[in-house]
């Protein structure tokens, strides 16, 4: 009896070891490439690598300076082939052409992405167009498919109507990916929800208040919502900046309507910066759960 007793615990302690040496991998996690704004102050403009059970697998943005983060993290990028833009401002598409040469000149094989973005409007081109004007045969970066790995992009254009409905752009091995139109000013912007085994992380991108029973209906539940943050309540920002983003009160309001779990602050200015006390009391007088601001390098693990 005592013998099997010692075999029990001693059971019991290798299995603890074993789970302290090797922990489960949360089913999502999102690696926070940049988490500024289009000014330079010392964060890279906004980028994210989404991981999947362990392995890298989704680029949201691509803002300048995602290509140092990827190197500084030695991020693996064998895997990444899924390219989510939110929009095409520079603060938010910089280091695309960047990161395509990276993923190329570390790959084994050929390369074969998928990537989303807004339709064109006015000033901004479609993204299929974009990514022709960075690496297609006439395009500012044509050598790129020479250049390491042999590389295929398929692009879909999406809708951009507010009064366009959700849409499920990817759904392969119980990883789904949902989009839906939002608005920032002139600029064709798109927020997206990704789902894998029950976690949940939605990404507002850019966006002014107009849109918000857009997102609040993406996000509905989600256990990670990622909201831009660039000015503070009115009047603390300059007033045209208001057309372009949701100051914190009614990212608050948005995050209670929409029953997040927990709410990440990205795409931080300086001023929202030094007023982090300010911006969460804001946001506290709706929404009762965790606030975080975002740094760059940050790694936020999404469900179990």
């Amino acid at each position: 009896m005592k013998t099997l007793m010692v075999l029990a615990v001693a059971v019991v302690v290798l299995f603890s070891t074993c789970l302290q040496a090797n922990p489960a991998k949360p089913a999502l996690e999102v690696v926070v490439l940049g988490s500024g704004g289009p000014r330079a102050f010392g964060r890279a403009g906004s980028s994210y690598i989404v991981v999947v059970e362990g392995t890298p697998r989704i680029l949201v943005d691509a803002g300048p300076g995602a290509f140092l983060r990827i190197g500084e993290l030695d991020l693996d990028l064998e895997k990444v082939d899924t390219v989510l833009l939110t929009h095409l401002h520079i603060d938010h598409s910089g280091d695309l052409a960047a990161f395509f040469n990276a993923r190329a000149l570390t790959s084994d094989g050929p390369i074969v992405y998928r990537i989303f973005g807004p339709d064109g409007a006015g000033l901004f081109p479609k993204t299929s167009r974009f990514v022709d004007l960075l690496v297609g045969r006439d395009g500012a970066f044509a050598y790129q498919k020479t250049f390491g790995a042999r590389e295929t992009f398929t692009v879909r254009d999406l809708a951009i109507r507010l009064d366009s409905a959700r849409t499920k752009i990817v759904d392969e091995n119980g990883l789904v990916v949902e989009e839906i139109a939002t608005h920032h000013g002139d600029c064709p912007s798109v927020a997206y929800r990704i789902s894998y085994k029950s976690a949940v992380v939605v990404f507002s991108g850019d966006m002014d208040a107009s849109a918000l029973p857009h997102l609040v209906q993406l996000a509905k539940n989600a256990d990670l919502l990622i909201f831009n943050c660039a000015v503070l309540d009115p009047p603390g920002s300059p007033s045209q900046l208001y057309d372009l983003h949701t100051p914190p009160k009614k990212i608050g309001e948005a995050a209670r309507e929409s029953v997040v779990k927990r709410l990440l602050l990205s795409h931080l200015a300086p001023d929202v910066e030094g007023q982090e006390d300010a911006v969460r009391k804001s946001i506290r007088a709706a929404f009762a759960g965790p606030v975080e601001f975002a740094s760059d390098k940050l790694r936020v693990p999404v469900g179990s």
